[in-house]
């Protein structure tokens, strides 16, 4: 929750949009609850106001995250190819840049996921992935008044589960109002 937040604060005068490369094996090859997790993790950014948008081209399975920040900054966050250690850096070389907006170029017009609303792009979403999004909503929404906290206990202090809870109140306020 603190990068989005210190993201949103760095970009606040610009729209913010992440993306995704989630290729159809991928999809096939994942249990739901993996598949759930991402929906999940989708439904924190666009409750935090990043609109996401995903492909399904292999090609762009090793692009390293990142959110553009204007024309002068992009930011990388992610762990990807790291071994499970968390990278977060921020560039601003032209040639990196001029990579990220091609890649968000070919991403944004071939999104699998592409909607106007927030709400409309987690119903793709849950559709690409083959999550039954009503029952995935009620479920959420009954999480949501429960708050996952009386349920998950992360083994790590430095874990909450807020997180969780504010994507499931998004994802049940999203289809309260669909």
């Amino acid at each position: 929750m603190n990068y989005f937040r210190a993201t949103w604060d760095h970009f606040h005068d610009t729209a913010l949009t992440r993306m995704f490369c989630v290729p159809r094996s991928a999809v096939a090859g994942s249990p739901m609850f993996e598949r759930i997790l991402l929906l999940l993790s989708i439904a924190l950014m666009e409750a935090n106001g990043i609109q996401v948008k995903v492909c399904d081209d292999p090609e762009y399975s090793q692009v390293e995250g990142f959110v553009l920040g204007g024309q002068s900054q992009a930011i990388i966050a992610n762990w990807v190819r790291g071994d499970g250690i968390w990278h977060v850096d921020t560039a601003r070389r032209a040639s990196v840049l001029s990579d990220f907006r091609e890649a968000s170029g070919h991403v944004s017009s071939h999104s699998v996921i592409d909607a106007p609303t927030p709400a409309g792009r987690l119903q793709a979403l849950a559709r690409y992935l083959d999550l039954d999004w009503a029952w995935l909503t009620a479920r959420c929404q009954q999480l949501a008044q429960a708050e996952t906290a009386s349920l998950l206990r992360p083994r790590s202090r430095h874990i909450s589960t807020a997180g969780v809870d504010v994507a499931c109140a998004f994802i049940g306020q999203t289809a309260a109002r669909s």
